[in-house]
C-alpha cells in the first residue's frame, strides 16, 4: 500500500521526533539562516536542528504523487503536524501507540463493519470554527477523488475499502468498511492513522468556495488548486488565507526557501496546555551531520542550536550497561539522551533488476550467505560507538513492542558475520569461490548443488550498492559490507549518491527504472520508519506490488500470511497472524539487514522537553525551560 513514505537516512536525530532522510554534504546554504540567536539562556523560544536533508515545504497534509520527497517524516512530523493536527495522534513514551490525550477523536467503535468516529469539541480552527466531522468527510471525500494519483492510496486500503461516508451528527462521522474481513487493530493504526481533518476555508478552487466536503465529484478542482497553493513560495504561507486557518498548537511565523522555519504558540489550541511552555519555535535545516555538530559544539557561532543531535561518530561508547555515554567535552552545556525510533534498518534486493542480477537475488541461500557478510555487532560496536540493536526480521524489536514474534525474537540475529558461511553456501550452490577474486557460476541448473533458475554457467557475483550520502556511520557501514564481501569473492562496487537519487531509482520514480530498464540492484537509503503506518504487518513492505516494496519482493506464502494479520478481528487471532507471519518470513531474507540505531538528542541544559517519543512525533507546545 502507498502511504507516506517513512524513510529516513542513517543516522540523526528522531528523537523528539526526527528520524533522518539522508542528505548530501554542506550545509543548507552559506547561513543556515537567518534565526533568531536561540534561548540558551532560558525564555519562550527553541531553536530546533532538523536531520540532515530535513526541511520544511510542504504545508497541505494530502500529497499526490508529484509531492513525493515532501511526503517524509521531516515534512509531516516536524512541520505539518504541529499546524495540522492529525484525526489520532501517536507516541506514548517509547511505545508507538496511539495517544488518546492528544487525539482529536476518541477511540473508535465498530458495528459489523461499520465504524463510528466521534470527534472531541474542544478542538477549533484558528478562524474560530470548530473541528468536526465535516472536517474527516472532506478528507476522505478527497481520497476518495483522487485515488491513484494520491500518495495515500492503496489498492486494498483507503480509500477502496471504505464507502457511505457520511456526518451523523456534528461531531460524529461513520463509514461502511467494504472488506468482510478485516483487522480492527490495522484499522485503527494503519488506516485512520493516515487522516487528517481539513477546515472549510480549503473547500474552495480559484474560482471561489467549493463543496468537496459534500460532493466528492468536486474535489479533484480543490485538490488541484490546494496543491498549486502548497507550491508557492514558502514566504507566502504564514499570510495565507489557507495556511494560516490551523488546529495544531502552533502557526507559520517564516518559512524561506532553504526550510528555514519559525512557528509562533496558536493561542486557539484547544489541545492539553502546558504552563510557562516555549511560544517560538525554530526548526534550522542542514544537509550533513558534520554541518550541524560545527554549529553545535561552538560557542561563538551566530546561531544556537537548543536541541540537536550528536552524530554517533562523535560520541562517547556507553558504559557496559548503561543507554547513554557522557558527552563530549564541547557538548558540555547539553544534555545527551538517546532514543529508539520505532522503525526498520533494512536495504532492499532489486528482484525487478533487468541487467542480471534479479535471479540471484532471488535464491535463499545467496541471502543467507550475503546476510551473513553484514556485521551488525560490529558496526554497533564500531561506527556507531556502542549504540545501537541488531536487525534480525521484518519486525523491530526495539523498542519493544507486543508485535514482534516471540520465536523470531528469541532466535535472535541467526546470521552474525561468518565469511567461512558465506563462502560455504555460495560453494555448495553451484559457485566456484575465490576470495579477493569474484565467485563464477560454475553449476548452473535448478537441482540441489546449482546456482539456480536463469543463473547462466560463467555468471559472476559482481554486484553494486546504491547508498545515500551525508552519515558517517552508515558509510563506514557500506564500506566494511564490501571488504567482507569480497573476502568471500562478491564483488560489490559502493555508488554514493544523494538521498533523492537512491529514493528515486528505489521506488520507480527514476526514469532510469522501468520495466524494461531497471538498473538498480541494492539501495539503501537509510532506514524505514512505521510512520504513519504504525502497525508492522508487513503490507507495506513486504507484500508483492505494494509500492512501498521497493525490490518488488513477491512470495505467495509470504501474501498469504499477510492477508490473515489484516483480517484477523480479535486481538488473539491477530496476535497468532502475526507471530506466523514473522515466523515464516524471518529466515527468507526478504531484504539485507543493517542495526537500528538511535538518536542522540542534544538538549540545551534547562530545557525540559518531556519524554521522547519512538513514533518520532514532536511536542514542542509542551518544553519549557526549568525555573
Amino acid at each position: 500500500m502507498v502511504r507516506r513514505r517513512g524513510m529516513a537516512g542513517a543516522a540523526g536525530f528522531a528523537a523528539v521526533g526526527l528520524v533522518v532522510l539522508l542528505a548530501a554534504c554542506g550545509p543548507a546554504s552559506s547561513s543556515v539562516g537567518g534565526a533568531s540567536a536561540g534561548a540558551s539562556n532560558g525564555g519562550t523560544t527553541v531553536t530546533y536542528a532538523m536531520s540532515p536533508g530535513g526541511t520544511a515545504a510542504y504545508p497541505f497534509p494530502f500529497m499526490g504523487l508529484n509531492q513525493i520527497g515532501f511526503d517524509s517524516i521531516f515534512n509531516i512530523d516536524d512541520f505539518q503536524y504541529l499546524v495540522y493536527r492529525p484525526l489520532y495522534w501517536f507516541g506514548i513514551g517509547t511505545k508507538p501507540y496511539v495517544n488518546p490525550e492528544l487525539s482529536l477523536a476518541y477511540k473508535p467503535t465498530y458495528q459489523g463493519n461499520v465504524v463510528t468516529i466521534k470527534l472531541k469539541k474542544t478542538y477549533k480552527w484558528s478562524n474560530g470554527e470548530p473541528v468536526d466531522a465535516q472536517d474527516v468527510v472532506f478528507w476522505m471525500n478527497m481520497m476518495k477523488a483522487e485515488g491513484e494519483n494520491d500518495a495515500y492510496f492503496s489498492p486494498t486500503g483507503l480509500p477502496s475499502d471504505v464507502t457511505n461516508i457520511r456526518t451523523a451528527g456534528k461531531y460524529v462521522m461513520k463509514m461502511d468498511i467494504t472488506t468482510p474481513k478485516f483487522s480492527e487493530s490495522w484499522f485503527d493504526n494503519n488506516e485512520l492513522s493516515q487522516v487528517t481533518p481539513m477546515p472549510m476555508a480549503w473547500d474552495r478552487t480559484a474560482a471561489g468556495p467549493s463543496h468537496c466536503a459534500t460532493v466528492v465529484a468536486d474535489c479533484k478542482a480543490v485538490f488541484n488548486y490546494l496543491t498549486a497553493q502548497s507550491s508557492k513560495a514558502p514566504s507566502t504561507f504564514p499570510t495565507s488565507p489557507l495556511w494560516s486557518v490551523v488546529d495544531g498548537p502552533w502557526k507559520i511565523q517564516r518559512l524561506t526557501t532553504d526550510g528555514n522555519l519559525t512557528l509562533t504558540y496558536n493561542n486557539s489550541y484547544g489541545g492539553p496546555k502546558v504552563p510557562d511552555h516555549i511560544t517560538t519555535f525554530i526548526e534550522l535545516p542542514f544537509t550533513s551531520e558534520a554541518a550541524e555538530f560545527n554549529v553545535l559544539q561552538d560557542p561563538t557561532s551566530s546561531q544556537t542550536i537548543d536541541v540537536g543531535y550528536l552524530p554517533t561518530v562523535d560520541a562517547l561508547v556507553p558504559p557496559a550497561g548503561s543507554n547513554v555515554g557522557a558527552n563530549p567535552r564541547t557538548l558540555s552545556d547539553y544534555q545527551l539522551s538517546a532514543l529508539y525510533p520505532w522503525q526498520l534498518t533494512y536495504f532492499p534486493y532489486n528482484y525487478k533488476n533487468t541487467t542480471g542480477q534479479a535471479p540471484i537475488f532471488d535464491q535463499t541461500y545467496f541471502r543467507e550467505a550475503f546476510q551473513s557478510l553484514v556485521d551488525e555487532e560490529g558496526v554497533i560496536d564500531g561506527p556507531l560507538h556502542g549504540y545501537g540493536k541488531p536487525v534480525f526480521g521484518p519486525v523491530s524489536g526495539f523498542p519493544a513492542t507486543k508485535y514482534i514474534s516471540p520465536q523470531v525474537a528469541a532466535l535472535g540475529d541467526r546470521w552474525t558475520l561468518s565469511v567461512k558461511r558465506a563462502e560455504t553456501l555460495l560453494a555448495d550452490n553451484g559457485w566456484s569461490v575465490k576470495p579477493n577474486g569474484t565467485d563464477t557460476c560454475v553449476r548452473a541448473g535448478t537441482g540441489p548443488g546449482h546456482c539456480g533458475a536463469k543463473i547462466p554457467a560463467g555468471t559472476q557475483l559482481k554486484l553494486k550498492l546504491m547508498y545515500a550520502t551525508g552519515i558517517d556511520w552508515m558509510q563506514s557501514a557500506a564500506r566494511e559490507l564490501a571488504s567482507n564481501a569480497s573476502l568471500a569473492g562478491i564483488n560489490l562496487s559502493l555508488i554514493p549518491e544523494s538521498f533523492d537519487d537512491v529514493v528515486n531509482a528505489a521506488f520507480g520514480v527514476s526514469p532510469t527504472c522501468t520495466a524494461s530498464n531497471c538498473t538498480w540492484q541494492m539501495a539503501w537509503w537509510g532506514t524505514w520508519t512505521y510512520s504513519p503506518d504504525f502497525l508492522p504487518t508487513g503490507d507495506e513492505l513486504f507484500e508483492g506490488g505494494a509500492p512501498n516494496n521497493a525490490g518488488d519482493y513477491n512470495n505467495q506464502h509470504n501474501n498469504q500470511l499477510i492477508t490473515a494479520t489484516l483480517q484477523a478481528r480479535t486481538a488473539a487471532q491477530f496476535d497468532s497472524a502475526m507471530y506466523r507471519w514473522q515466523n515464516y518470513l524471518a529466515p527468507q531474507l526478504p531484504v539485507v539487514y543493517e542495526p537500528d540505531y538511535p538518536s542522540l538528542v542534544e538538549t540545551i541544559r534547562g530545557l525540559d522537553i518531556g519524554p521522547q517519543n519512538s513514533a518520532l512525533t514532536i511536542m514542542p507546545e509542551e518544553w519549557h525551560y526549568l525555573k
